[in-house]
C-alpha cells in the first residue's frame, strides 16, 4: 500500500494528472450514474445522483466508496459543466447533499435553471435520461496496486473529492439532439443559450484568429459549445 506524497502521485499517475479546480494536480474520471427526481423535490429542479464509485473504470481502476473525503468539496459544492470554471455560464447548480450511502457516492443537485440556460438544458437532459454520467475530480491519498489475477490494475482506498461535473455538451451532442427531438429540451432554451454564448464566441474568435494552425486542441470550451448548439439547431430545423 502506498501513502500519498507529491512525488508518489507524480510518479504513479504522471500520464493522467490534470490541474483540478483548486490548482492541485489530481485525477478525473467519469462515473455512470443512476438518476431520479426525489418525491420531495416538488417544483424545484432537483435530481438525485447515485454514482457507483466501485465499478471498474476504463483505466482498470476501482474507487472505494468508503475512501471518499468530502470536506473540501462541501466548502464549495458547485456542479459544473465539463470541468469548466472560467465563466459562471458553466456553473449548472450546487450540491445540496454529498455523502456516501450504501457503497455509493450520493449527491442531490439543484440546477440553476432560472439563472442559466445551460443549466436548464442539462437538467432536462438528465431528467429525460439522455445523459447518464458525471465526472469527478479527486486527489489520490491512499491506493494499492492489484496483484496478478486481481481483476484490476489499482484500487483507490482513500481520495479527496475536489470537483464534480456534468458530462454535458459538447461531449454529448447526440444527447442534446435526441433531447430536443423527443421534447425533453425546448428549442427556446437552445436559442437562449446561443444568445448567452455570443459575446464569449466573438471574443474567442478574435483570440483564435491570432493563433497558429494546429491549435484546435486549445480552442476555448465555449467555442465548442456554441458550435454544437448551432449545429443541433440547424440539424433539427423544420
Amino acid at each position: 500500500m502506498q501513502i500519498n506524497t507529491s512525488n508518489e502521485i507524480t510518479e504513479t499517475f504522471a500520464d493522467r494528472l490534470v490541474a483540478l479546480s483548486d490548482g492541485r494536480p489530481g485525477l478525473r474520471g467519469g462515473l455512470l450514474t443512476e438518476t431520479r427526481v426525489p418525491d420531495e423535490a416538488g417544483d424545484r429542479p432537483i435530481i438525485d445522483f447515485i454514482a457507483s464509485s466501485e465499478a471498474l473504470d476504463r483505466c482498470q481502476e476501482i474507487i472505494r466508496a468508503s475512501g471518499w473525503r468530502l470536506e473540501a468539496y462541501r466548502r464549495n459544492p458547485v456542479f459544473q459543466n465539463a470541468h469548466q470554471y472560467g465563466d459562471v455560464l458553466f456553473t449548472l447548480g450546487r450540491a445540496l447533499v454529498t455523502e456516501v450511502r450504501d457503497g455509493h457516492l450520493f449527491q442531490r443537485i439543484e440546477f440553476a435553471v432560472n439563472a442559466n440556460p445551460l443549466a436548464k438544458i442539462a437538467y432536462d437532459l438528465y431528467r429525460g435520461k439522455f445523459l447518464n454520467a458525471v465526472s469527478v475530480g479527486f486527489l489520490p491519498i491512499r491506493w494499492e496496486n492489484g496483484a496478478p489475477g486481481a481483476g484490476y490494475r489499482r484500487q483507490h482506498l482513500e481520495q479527496e473529492l475536489i470537483e464534480v461535473s456534468a458530462v454535458c455538451i459538447p461531449a454529448n451532442p447526440e444527447a442534446l439532439q435526441l433531447g430536443l427531438e423527443h421534447g425533453a429540451v425546448e428549442r427556446s432554451a437552445l436559442r437562449e443559450l446561443a444568445d448567452a454564448l455570443r459575446p464569449l464566441t466573438e471574443a474567442g474568435n478574435r483570440f483564435c484568429s491570432h493563433g497558429t494552425p494546429g491549435q484546435a486542441a486549445a480552442e476555448p470550451h465555449w467555442l465548442q459549445l456554441a458550435r454544437t448548439v448551432r449545429e443541433v439547431l440547424k440539424r433539427t430545423s423544420a
